[in-house]
C-alpha cells in the first residue's frame, strides 16, 4: 500500500489534502456560494480562546422629543434615549469527508477536488438557509384538514409549502393562509412556513396579481420600508420568478455589465432595479421577493471558522477529516427586511391563487 507521499506527486499537492486546507477550500467555495449571508456584517469579536459564545449588539432605542412652541423663560421635559440589544448566539457546525485509500491510490487529486466543491456548496446551502431563516424569523405550521378541499393556516404571510400528505394541493393564498386541495378529504396534513418577522412588523404585501411578480408590487413592499426611514437597497429573487418580472413594461432594468468597474457585484448579483440590487437565489422561496436594507440588517458572528482535523482509520483503510465552524446569524434592525408574497406562478408546485 503506497502513502500519500508515495503517490507521485509533489509536497504541494500532499499538502492540498491537509484538513486545514481542505477546510479553507470548502470555505472558500461557500464563500463564493453564499447570497443571503453576503448582506450581514461579519463580526468576529468571539473568535479566540476565553471568549464567550455569545454577543450582544445594541439597538438604538426611542424616547427623545421635541417640543414646538415653547413661550420664552419656559423649559421643556427632559427627553430619555436607551439601547435595547439584540443578542447572538454561536451555534456549532460539523462536515465529516472520507476517503478510501483505494480511491486516494486511484485518483488522488480529482477526488479531493470532487468532495471539497461539493462540502463547499453544501456547507454554502446551510450557511444560507441559517441567515435566510433568522434574516425573517421562519417557522412552521402545521394545517390539518379534517374534512373537504380547504384549510386555513393561521400565520401569514406564508413563504413556501414544506410538505403535505394526505393530499394534493391546487393552490395556495400566501398572504391569506387558504390552501385548496384538488379534492375533497377526510383527513390531509400540510405544513407551512412562514415569516414570523414580517408578520409582527407588518412589512409585507400580497401580489396585486396572484401568481405574477411585478414592479409595482415591488415598490407598494419598498414604499413600506422606506416609510419606517429605512432604504432597502437589495432584491432577493428565486430564479422562476424572474421571468415575469422582467416581462412587466413598467420595470427599468439595469443588467450588471452596464456597471463596469464602478462597484463590486455581490453573489448572485444579475443588476437593478430601481436602485435595488438583484440577487438570484434557489434556495429563495417561489413567488416571494425579499427585500433588504443591508446597511441595518445585522450581522454574521463567527467564533471559530471553519477548520479541519485529519484522522487516519487503518481499521477502515480509510482517511478520514472532521470539519467544524461556529457562527451564527442576528438581527439588528427588524424593520430592515420586506416581502412580496403570493407570486408562485402556475407553473410552481403550489401556485398562487
Amino acid at each position: 500500500m503506497k502513502s500519500v507521499e508515495e503517490l507521485g506527486v509533489g509536497t504541494a499537492d500532499v499538502a492540498a489534502i491537509t484538513g486545514k486546507a481542505i477546510a479553507d477550500s470548502i470555505e472558500e467555495v461557500a464563500r463564493g456560494a453564499c447570497v443571503f449571508a453576503q448582506l450581514f456584517k461579519t463580526n468576529r469579536d468571539l473568535v479566540g480562546p476565553g471568549k464567550p459564545r455569545q454577543i450582544q449588539f445594541p439597538k438604538k432605542g426611542t424616547g427623545i422629543n421635541v417640543t414646538w412652541g415653547v413661550s420664552p423663560g419656559s423649559t421643556v421635559s427632559a427627553s430619555s434615549f436607551a439601547y435595547d440589544a439584540v443578542t447572538v448566539t454561536v451555534e456549532k457546525v460539523g462536515i465529516k469527508l472520507e476517503f478510501t485509500n483505494e480511491a486516494l491510490e486511484q485518483a488522488l487529486r480529482d477526488v479531493i477536488k470532487d468532495h471539497i466543491y461539493e462540502a463547499g456548496l453544501e456547507y454554502a446551502e446551510a450557511v444560507d438557509d441559517q441567515a435566510q431563516t433568522i434574516m425573517m424569523d421562519l417557522k412552521r405550521e402545521t394545517v390539518t384538514i379534517s374534512s373537504g378541499s380547504v384549510g386555513t393556516a393561521s400565520n401569514v404571510p406564508i413563504t413556501r409549502i414544506i410538505s403535505v400528505s394526505g393530499a394534493t394541493i391546487a393552490n395556495v393564498q400566501y398572504d391569506t393562509g387558504t390552501i385548496t386541495l384538488t379534492g375533497s378529504v377526510s383527513a390531509a396534513t400540510v405544513v407551512t412556513e412562514y415569516a414570523n418577522m414580517q408578520k409582527s412588523t407588518g412589512l409585507w404585501v400580497g401580489a396585486s396579481t396572484p401568481g405574477s411578480l411585478t414592479a409595482k408590487d415591488i415598490m407598494r413592499a419598498r414604499a413600506k420600508i422606506v416609510g419606517q426611514n429605512r432604504n432597502p437597497d437589495v432584491i432577493i429573487l428565486n430564479p422562476v420568478d424572474l421571468a415575469t418580472l422582467l416581462f412587466d413594461q413598467n420595470l427599468k432594468f439595469v443588467d450588471a455589465s452596464a456597471y463596469g468597474d464602478r462597484e463590486a457585484i455581490l453573489n448572485g448579483e444579475i443588476g437593478k432595479i430601481f436602485g435595488m440590487k438583484v440577487l438570484l437565489s434557489s434556495r429563495a422561496p417561489e413567488g416571494v421577493a425579499i427585500l433588504v436594507d443591508s446597511s441595518r440588517l445585522g450581522y454574521d458572528v463567527i467564533k471559530r471558522d471553519l477548520e479541519g482535523h485529519r484522522q487516519d482509520k487503518p481499521e477502515y483503510d480509510s482517511v478520514w477529516y472532521n470539519f467544524w465552524a461556529e457562527r451564527n446569524f442576528g438581527v439588528a434592525d427588524t424593520l430592515a427586511v420586506g416581502l412580496v408574497v403570493n407570486a408562485a406562478s402556475s407553473d410552481s408546485t403550489y401556485p398562487a391563487a
